[in-house]
């Protein structure tokens, strides 16, 4: 699997614009970013990663200066990391998680650290905080998946994934 099989796989699938960039870190892997100009495209982007038996590693999300919110679902598919970014204005996305099983956790964890609703989700229970604590918490600090990983900030990964908040 490489980013051009992967971009044939998708381009005539997506509805809307779309760019899709390659880039290494420091250990010279693959790493693929697809960046997606309308949100329901991660639909047949979800479907490819499955056609390739990809799994979704994680979901990360930060709030924008406008409010809206840059989501980015990080998938595997035998090594190449593919980083699928989308934008939010209204505190929604679309669950893949019926797509791709492994994102059900992930997608949760949007939910209940964000306020970002995944439609159609098949599970809408809470994972780790209390009811009496309000969703979207997280808003407020840090991604609870980079906490959860130990990211440190001279990580690739997300230097690419904040660069929108440092400009």
């Amino acid at each position: 699997m490489n980013i051009e099989e992967f971009n044939n796989a998708v381009k005539r699938k997506i509805s809307h614009s779309y760019e899709i960039k390659e880039d290494k870190d420091n250990y010279d892997n693959t790493i693929a970013w697809v960046i997606l100009s309308n949100k329901k495209d991660i639909e047949p982007v979800a479907k490819a990663i499955q056609a390739y038996k990809g799994r979704c590693i994680v979901v990360t999300a930060y709030k924008n200066k406008d409010d809206s919110h840059t989501v980015v679902y990080h998938f595997d598919i035998e090594g190449l990391l593919i980083n699928v970014k989308l934008v939010t204005d209204d505190e929604s996305i679309f669950s893949i998680a019926d797509i791709i099983p492994s994102a059900n956790w992930a997608e949760r964890e949007l939910r209940e650290m964000y306020d970002i609703e995944p439609l159609g989700h098949p599970n809408k229970d809470r994972l780790f905080l209390d009811y009496s604590i309000a969703k979207g918490v997280l808003n407020e600090y840090i991604p609870f998946s980079k906490m959860q990983l130990g990211i440190s900030e001279n990580d690739i990964l997300w230097k690419n994934v904040n660069k929108e908040i440092e400009e």
